[in-house]
């Protein structure tokens, strides 16, 4: 019993060994082949496979057998192992030899069909060439009797249809068996099958050919002549439809039309051109070829316009796709916040209001994201046009109102929590040392007391301290330099040179200041953005920032440049340029910013837009004291010149524009180069201070020979022997290679050999120029801020206006300094300019108006002041009648409201005492005017001169050493940002004194200047008396 197990086990692993085997081999076979040589090779394979196969079924058999035994001797106990064991061996068997016979099978039908497609070819080959001999027949029978030949023609035709089936069967299995052939088998094959479709194609166009030649009869051309003119019209008609077709089913149905059409047109236009094509003559052909022409290009035409349509449609269809998804996540983020509101409750203490307020700014950082989607979403809605459903464009409509309804909950929340945490979100105190404090008005504009002095002041004392730097620089003769190096020196002090546009910008939409340019920003919002955007420097940089000094300044300039009234608001779009214009980053990525600011979806910009933009840039230069170099403050010229002739502008125009250095932004990129070039070192000596090696800015003469001069020279305008201000300049903000010095000593060769008279008449200028302040109507401006209309714009016109007059009477200079100023003032056309319309026709008349305006502001200020005083007075009455209390805090109160009473009344003699000094200034001042007036009649003696000169034109001179006005004491630092300030030192004219006047009046306050003003006065009558002008 056990040796019989044992043989069972054994006889088992081998049937099984051997079954595995032969699946291998099986398996291992290669493909069907698509050869007969291979079909032979792979049909033996299989055949002594299945031999082998079948002579081991004896071995399955005994098997068998063995266990049929097995079960017998043992059929009292379970045999279940063994039945299992058989059936499995003998399953596997019956599988694996279906396998082989299914294989043989297939291959069997390969080498079937690899001979009927041989048959197949040869027999339509064969047929080929019975049809080429008809049909040659035919051609040449074809003089003798028409309706034989149409006849045998009828036949010829119904059997080339005929075989027109098997003509595709027999290229279709051509062209399936290629890739499985080995190459030289399919190399024949092509050849065979081109050669077939060559003849079956010569075939078709030869039975056409002499068909429409049997045919060509009067009547036939006729039809024909009236078929062409029936598809015409009916290609106009569809011409017309395809315009109407505005969705894509429409067009599919179009096209489907099209598609049915197009067999009977190809074989009208077919036949016509077998007709046109031997010339014939006669009135029927030329109306062939003209219906031929007409057809042709209409039907093409259409075509195209279709597929055309067919393009824009799928294009469209992509774009809606990606919209309507952008869509889908806009709306699940505004539902997602929304949500987010409804929790909302109000604060019970300071310490919840604070971690409410956190939660909040968390919630804000996902509104950036929000709105770049939104914002890409309807520059995709834009660019659909017409072809935008009305129902994603209702969507996009409801996300936009309800993302700008939660922007105005997060605001107004954030606006309560901050009213909760007073004192937690200003800088507060820390940004000034004692004696200073800094308070608050009620509108939260921050100023500053002086404890040691008793004076309040709008500047901080840090800001106080640099508008006294910023005055040494009044000694650097281009203003433009000038400009840039007292923008740098800003820059670094806000640490705004640390702030990255990128980082800046994240920080707008964060607090929801995106596609807001219209809106006010009060002061606590200007608070919290910057907090925002010095707080993330600071954590890149804690040794450098100081947050609450830097908030604090930087919140100082923007007040001084864009509210000087100090009325709390800003508009959006003027905070972000002046950030914007002294951060961090590249000149042309600032730049594309700053379009950015004004484009609308569509990137583009219209003229108002420009102005604003361009309004808020040159505010800057202006707080500064220098707008007059750049063009003054009308803005029209240099939106006129960037627009040039067209409507809106775009990216690509605007940067264009930008890099041509206009006059009225030519400082910007001058801020720029002197940035680049703080850390550059040149291996050359000064030829003016002999400083080695140069540091900073270079500038090398391209006349004189080895000549170079470092940028302290430069700006103070030093001259050496052998050098003039009239020699051509090369700036150089970074290293010099040998390739640039070769360059510049072949240049300095050539200009050596040039006369004067050739740079005399051949000016080059750095920067594109810009017209007067006086040409053309002015674009409209708007205010910094809601406030009085500021005079700057009208005093500085007309300052200007008073120096031009003084400067032509002046005697003319012949140096050589003098006369490069001439001739710059020359090229800037500074023939006399007629007077604006709608201003004052004097100066007389200026200064009335001046007087007029501040006369009404002094009064209502006294009048506020005597109401208030009332007020107080009624109150203290009210007070000292009112019983009860202690009495020490009611002596105490009383005190109190007694000092500050005394301290109106005094305040009130003050005003009025200014306004007793204003009204004798003004007597004074006519008595002056008088004689400006005498001088405005007299004609002109000599050109006008000025020593203003853009510094980007590196070979013209501006102003030079100016006598110093006094050292700024109290409140009169705001000479060195006040824009009269430029023309004081620009002009410096021989009546002067008025010049300081009108500045000083504007910024200082007459009281403070009444002594100068009595000074010079007394002067000038004397010289009168005296008998001198």
């Amino acid at each position: 019993m056990h040796k019989n197990e044992e043989h069972f086990d054994q006889a088992k692993l081998d049937l099984e060994v051997w079954l595995q085997r032969m699946e291998s081999r099986l398996a291992g076979m290669a493909p069907v082949g698509h050869t007969a040589d291979v079909l032979e090779v792979q049909l033996r394979e299989q055949k002594g496979l299945h031999a082998e196969l079948h002579q081991f079924r004896q071995q399955v058999e005994a098997f068998k057998q063995l266990t049929q035994k097995l079960v017998t001797a043992h059929q009292h106990e379970d045999t279940t192992r063994y039945k299992k064991a058989a059936e499995h061996i003998n399953q596997h068997y019956h599988r694996l030899d279906s396998k082989v016979i299914d294989r043989g099978e297939h291959l069997h039908s390969a080498m079937t069909s690899l001979h009927n497609l041989d048959r197949s070819l040869d027999k339509f080959l064969a047929w080929l060439s019975e049809a080429e001999s008809a049909l040659e027949t035919l051609e040449g029978q074809e003089g003798g009797g028409r309706g034989g030949a149409a006849a045998q023609l009828k036949e010829l035709q119904a059997d080339v249809d005929g075989q027109a089936h098997a003509h595709r069967a027999l290229r279709s299995s051509s062209l399936a068996l290629l890739g499985g052939l080995a190459p030289e088998d399919a190399l024949m094959l092509q050849l065979r099958g081109d050669e077939m479709e060559r003849r079956w194609q010569s075939l078709k166009t030869r039975t056409s050919d002499l068909r429409n030649r049997l045919e060509h009869n009067a009547d036939y051309w006729n039809a024909l002549l009236l078929s062409l003119r029936e598809l015409t019209e009916w290609v106009i008609r569809k011409d017309t439809e395809l315009g109407l077709a505005a969705r894509q089913d429409d067009h599919r149905a179009f096209r489907q039309q099209l598609e049915d059409k197009r067999p009977l047109v190809e074989a009208s236009l077919r036949s016509a051109r077998q007709f046109v094509a031997g010339d014939p003559s006669g009135e029927l052909a030329r109306n062939l070829r003209r219906e031929l022409v007409k057809l042709s290009d209409k039907w093409n035409a259409l075509i195209d316009k279709s597929d055309q349509l067919a393009t824009r449609f799928e294009q469209n269809s992509i774009k809606l796709k990606q919209l309507t998804m952008s869509l889908e996540e806009a709306s699940s983020a505004v539902s997602r916040l929304e949500r987010a509101t409804l929790s909302w409750s109000g604060p019970r203490s300071a310490a919840e209001a604070r971690e409410l307020l956190s939660n909040l700014r968390t919630l804000e950082q996902q509104l950036p994201s929000l709105q770049r989607n939104l914002e890409e979403a309807r520059i995709r809605a834009a660019n659909i046009g017409n072809g935008l459903p009305n129902n994603l464009a209702a969507q996009l409509e409801d996300c936009t109102a309800r993302c700008r309804a939660l922007q105005a909950a997060i605001r107004e929340r954030r606006d309560q929590l901050t009213s909760s945490t007073q004192g937690e979100i200003s800088p507060g105190p820390s940004s000034v040392q004692p004696p200073w404090e800094r308070a608050v008005t009620p509108s939260k504009v921050p100023y500053y007391i002086n404890h040691s002095t008793e004076t309040t002041h709008w500047d901080h004392p840090q800001m106080l301290e640099l508008a006294h730097r910023l005055l040494q620089l009044n000694e650097v003769r281009f203003s433009a330099y000038r400009t840039a190096l007292k923008l740098r020196a800003i820059q670094k002090r806000l640490c705004s040179d640390l702030v990255a546009i990128s980082a800046a910008s994240e920080a707008f939409d964060l607090h929801g200041l995106r596609a807001q340019n219209d809106k006010l920003l009060e002061v606590a919002d200007m608070v919290l953005v910057l907090r925002a955007i010095y707080g993330n420097v600071a954590a890149q940089e804690p040794d450098k920032v100081d947050v609450p000094l830097c908030v604090d300044l930087a919140l100082n300039w923007l007040l001084n440049v864009y509210d000087s009234q100090r009325t709390g608001q800003l508009r959006v779009l003027s905070f972000k340029v002046g950030l914007t214009l002294l951060s961090k980053g590249h000149l042309e990525e600032k730049y594309r910013y700053l379009f950015r600011l004004i484009a609308d979806p569509q990137q583009k910009a219209d003229q108002r837009k420009l102005g604003l933009l361009l309004h808020d840039i040159l505010q800057v230069p202006r707080q500064l004291g220098e707008v007059a170099a750049f063009g003054g403050s009308n803005i029209e010229p240099s939106v006129r010149s960037c627009l040039g002739e067209r409507e809106e502008l775009e990216a690509t125009h605007f940067l264009a524009w930008l890099k041509q250095e206009p006059q009225s932004l030519v400082w910007l990129p001058v801020l720029h180069r002197l940035a680049a070039a703080e850390a550059a070192k040149h291996q050359a000596k000064c030829n003016a201070c002999k400083q080695y090696p140069l540091v900073g800015l270079r500038y090398r003469c391209l006349k004189c020979f080895n000549f170079d001069m470092c940028q302290s020279c430069f700006f103070a305008g030093r001259l050496t022997k052998g050098h003039k201000l009239s020699h051509p300049m090369h700036e150089y903000c970074s290293t010099t290679t040998s390739i640039e010095d070769v360059r510049d000593f072949t240049r300095a060769l050539r200009n050596k050999f040039k006369s004067k008279r050739h740079f005399t008449k051949h000016p080059r200028m750095g920067y594109l120029p810009v017209r007067s302040v006086l040409e053309g109507d002015e674009l409209e401006s708007p205010v910094a801020s809601p406030q009085h209309n500021d005079m700057h714009s009208r005093l500085e016109i007309y300052a200007s206006r008073l120096a031009e007059v003084e400067l032509r009477a002046s005697s003319p200079q012949d140096d050589d300094e003098h006369r490069l100023i001439a001739d710059y003032c020359h090229s800037l056309d500074g023939g006399r300019q007629p007077p604006a319309v709608g201003g004052p026709a004097s100066p007389g008349q200026l200064m009335l108006v001046i007087d007029e305006e501040q006369r009404a502001e002094l009064q209502a200020m006294i009048g506020e002041l005597e109401s208030e005083n009332g007020a107080l007075l009624a109150e203290y009455e009210q007070l000292r009648g009112g019983g009860g209390g202690d009495r020490a805090a009611q002596q105490q109160q009383q005190h109190d409201v007694l000092a500050e009473a005394r301290l109106l009344r005094q305040h009130k003699g003050r005003l009025e005492a200014r306004m007793q000094i204003l009204e004798d200034h003004n007597r004074q001042l006519e008595a002056q005017l008088q004689r400006l007036r005498q001088l405005l009649d007299e004609p002109p003696t000599s050109t006008l001169q000025t020593r203003s000169v853009t510094a980007s034109q590196l070979n013209q001179d501006t102003p030079g050493r100016m006598s110093q006005p006094p050292p700024p004491g109290d409140h009169r630092t705001v000479l060195a940002r006040n824009p009269l300030y430029f023309v004081y030192l620009t002009h410096r004219p021989r009546y002067s004194w008025m010049y300081e006047m009108i500045f000083v009046q504007d910024g200082v306050g007459v009281d403070s200047f009444a002594p100068v003003i009595g000074e010079r006065a007394s002067a000038d009558r004397a010289a009168v008396k005296r008998g001198r002008p």
